[in-house]
């Protein structure tokens, strides 16, 4: 027990998988979290502050790995994919005394469906090695909020019985073509649509195997084909579901990379590509260690506040992460409250300076920016995130440029992994002061 003591104090503060094992070295538990090193120490406090189910497992646990990941959802299909691997004594029962849930996709059929199946079931789905299946996934919640996001990448039918009429989700664009409108065609008609189809169940199969560049790719290829074939109404659909990929491309990796490589080294890559598409507009950039991002969040000008996210090295560094509640622009301007927070951070010179300022918003929120550099004479290079498209607006000598990360490539990851995170913290501290507004004199610790 000494060397576990060691251990947790040794966890990060990321999210992950963690592993248990026992004196014979034999994987007893797997699992996921947000935050690798709260979690683990939440095993570990005093005896009458657990149930009985994990009492007996952590008097088994002779020792801990974590495997960091760059997201929870990364860390979600790694825990499955370790917990099929090695099948753990401690993983088999779940809370609500239920076996674990299996995503299946019925690749052996014309129109493959996908199942969310229990282990008692899963058997007659793995004889064809046609289907895709993947888990056990230990968090059912986390799996069908995860099945929820992928619907609006890649529309697909749940449907049980299909009676030659279309599904709700049709009408909503997560279903198409619907399997119960394909039932019904003939003919070329009907070849086409189920070719259609079944090259949706192939690009959920790609997600599930944490494949989203590819699925990127293929995207923007037909994307770009229905463009150029004057379909701008289909460019459009297509348009908009890379838009919903790209989110969770920012994070979503092929599980088995964080087994081959580890989060450390994925991070050093997007932050090496990053920095060599931006030194194309900042020269004088050699090594970005440090990158600050900056959000405002308000209701109609109510309760404003601006937060301020830092990666070191690509990886978020919440202790470094600061709140600024809004104290002089009244009414409604995100470029006056940027202004004011940009100016509150270059005041506190007892903290480092960043390598890289981005501020989330457009041009007006850019030239905020510029205007208070100037105004500290500051040179740090900056841009701004513009939400809509993912660009990069960089200010060059008097004008615009705009920088588009690929989609595919590994650099956006790095503005996206910063902004969202930025958004997360000012908003989450925007609630806070509406839900306790009433309080006189409330202390939260903005500067």
């Amino acid at each position: 027990m000494e060397d576990v003591q060691k251990t947790l104090a040794a966890i990060t503060h990321e999210p992950g998988v963690y592993i248990y094992r026992n004196s014979d070295r034999v994987v007893i538990y797997v699992g996921k979290a947000v935050d690798l090193s709260r979690r683990v120490k939440q095993y570990f406090q005093r005896d009458d502050a657990v149930g009985e189910k994990t009492a007996r497992l952590v008097s088994n646990i002779d020792a801990i790995e974590t495997i960091p990941t760059t997201s929870e959802y990364d860390a979600l299909l790694l825990e499955a994919k370790l917990i099929r691997q090695y099948m753990p004594k401690f993983n088999v029962i779940s809370r609500d005394d239920k076996s674990p849930l299996y995503v299946v996709i019925t690749l052996a059929e014309q129109l493959p469906r996908l199942l969310l199946v229990r282990k008692g079931e899963i058997a007659q789905y793995e004889t064809n090695k046609k289907n895709a299946v993947y888990g056990p996934f230990q968090s059912g919640y986390a799996l069908k909020s995860l099945l929820r996001q992928l619907r609006s990448i890649v529309p697909y039918c749940t449907q049980k019985e299909r009676r030659g009429k279309p599904c709700f989700y049709t009408h909503l664009g997560l279903c198409g073509p619907c399997p119960g409108v394909i039932v019904r065609l003939t003919g070329k008609e009907k070849v086409e649509a189920i070719a259609e189809y079944r090259k949706h169940m192939l690009r959920l199969r790609a997600l599930f195997e944490g494949r989203t560049s590819w699925l990127v790719r293929e995207y923007e290829k037909e994307m770009r084909a229905l463009a150029d074939a004057l379909q701008f109404e289909k460019a459009g659909i297509v348009k908009e579901r890379l838009r919903y990929l790209s989110g969770i491309s920012a994070y979503r990796y092929d599980p088995q990379v964080f087994l081959d490589q580890g989060a450390e080294d994925i991070y050093e890559e997007e932050l090496e590509e990053f920095t060599g598409r931006f030194r194309k507009y900042y020269p004088t950039v050699s090594k970005i260690t440090r990158i600050e991002c900056f959000d405002i969040s308000n209701l109609y000008g109510q309760q404003a506040v601006g937060s301020m996210t830092v990666l070191i090295h690509g990886r978020p560094e919440k202790s470094e992460y600061r709140k600024f509640r809004i104290k002089t622009v009244k009414g409604i301007s995100d470029v006056a409250m940027m202004k004011e927070v940009l100016e509150r951070r270059l005041k506190h010179t007892e903290w480092t300076y960043p390598d890289v300022i981005i501020v989330d918003g457009g041009k007006p929120q850019v030239e905020a920016a510029r205007e208070v550099f100037i105004q500290h004479g500051i040179t740090i290079p900056f841009a701004g995130l513009a939400k809509r498209e993912e660009e990069l607006i960089i200010p060059q000598e008097g004008k615009f440029e705009i920088l588009r990360l690929p989609l595919s490539g590994r650099a956006i990851k790095v503005m996206l992994r910063i902004r969202d995170e930025a958004h997360r913290f000012a908003i989450t501290y925007h609630r806070k002061l509406r839900a306790k507004s009433f309080h006189d004199g409330m202390t939260d610790g903005a500067v």
